[in-house]
């Protein structure tokens, strides 16, 4: 497969457009989060130009609507269209007995433990929702399941139900590892590149689950290149100047947007190699031969610059 990360439009840089990451062969895309749109209509329009493509795959990383705004729009156009689609998406209702279990209060009870958790998550609530409606087959992202030849690592199951049960006992807005309950349990997947290497995409998770860094080539450096994060990600690895990153940053210019300027900063201070980076392109990787990974040829190109074919 090859990835491909979507970026701003049109130079916008006060919209949050949020990520979408597309991953891609001859007969197969896999759309993990689709934030914004503008990205659903990106994605759109690579399917006409890829037309050999019959199974989608969506993934929805976590509840955030920077990851799933976009969704609602694709999923018209792909039930219109006659897509075969296949939803993988955290289904926490499934592990709710296990979440009372932890919460260990007499008090609760299941209906109504079932019914926070819908109020919680409740953007992941309306894409299932409207996935059933279309008939699309709905797949739980636990750990272990294969997305046409990706496969899901994370988070665990034990991470998974801690979350949950945190989000219900202290709200949406509580911390895991310094990471919002929100974000902490991302469905993280790896693919295996057309050139051999290994890609980790995390969405927003916290570093603290995510494991077997070593194993990876191409890791993505979680919540939009998060500084804090990124370096407990470099501290966990043997060789961290050895590996190539990947940052999906599309979070705007607001002050409370976050975004990787501070980490690009600090990479450059630390003499890694510049992160491939949404932040003023499309990301495309690998972009030349097989087996070719060198930073300099792997640079993103902006939106329009580049066709929708697959090589």
């Amino acid at each position: 497969m090859k990835l491909r990360a979507l970026s701003h439009y049109n130079g916008d840089k006060n919209t949050r457009f949020g990520d979408c990451i597309l991953l891609h062969d001859n007969k197969s895309l896999v759309v993990y989060d689709c934030g914004h749109v503008d990205h659903a209509n990106e994605v759109k329009s690579y399917l006409l130009m890829n037309r050999s493509i019959a199974d989608v795959y969506l993934v929805v990383s976590h509840n955030d609507c920077d990851h799933t705004d976009g969704f609602f729009d694709l999923m018209e156009h792909l039930n219109k269209s006659h897509y075969t689609v296949t939803l993988y998406s955290s289904l926490y209702l499934k592990e709710a007995r296990k979440v009372l279990e932890i919460l260990d209060d007499d008090r609760r009870t299941l209906p109504a433990t079932k019914e926070r958790i819908l109020e919680l998550f409740d953007n992941i609530k309306e894409i299932v929702e409207k996935a059933q409606e279309f008939g699309f087959t709905i797949r739980d992202g636990k750990k272990g399941a294969e997305i046409a030849s990706c496969i899901i690592v994370g988070p665990t199951e034990e991470e998974f139900i801690q979350v949950v049960a945190k989000a219900i006992e202290d709200g949406s807005s509580s911390k895991i590892e310094g990471e919002t309950v929100m974000n902490a349990a991302s469905i993280q997947i790896k693919i295996k590149l057309y050139n051999a290497e290994n890609l980790l995409l995390c969405g927003d998770a916290t570093p603290e689950f995510l494991h077997n860094l070593d194993n990876y080539d191409v890791i993505q450096l979680p919540h939009h290149g998060k500084l804090d994060s990124a370096i407990k990600i470099f501290d966990e690895i043997d060789d961290s100047h050895s590996k190539i990153y990947f940052i999906s940053d599309n979070t705007g210019s607001g002050a409370t947007s976050g975004g990787s300027d501070d980490l690009v900063q600090y990479m450059k201070e630390e003499r890694y190699s510049s992160a491939l980076s949404t932040k003023t392109s499309i990301v495309i990787y690998p972009r030349d031969g097989i087996g070719n990974s060198s930073s300099n040829k792997n640079e993103g190109v902006r939106l329009g610059e580049m066709d929708y074919w697959i090589w």
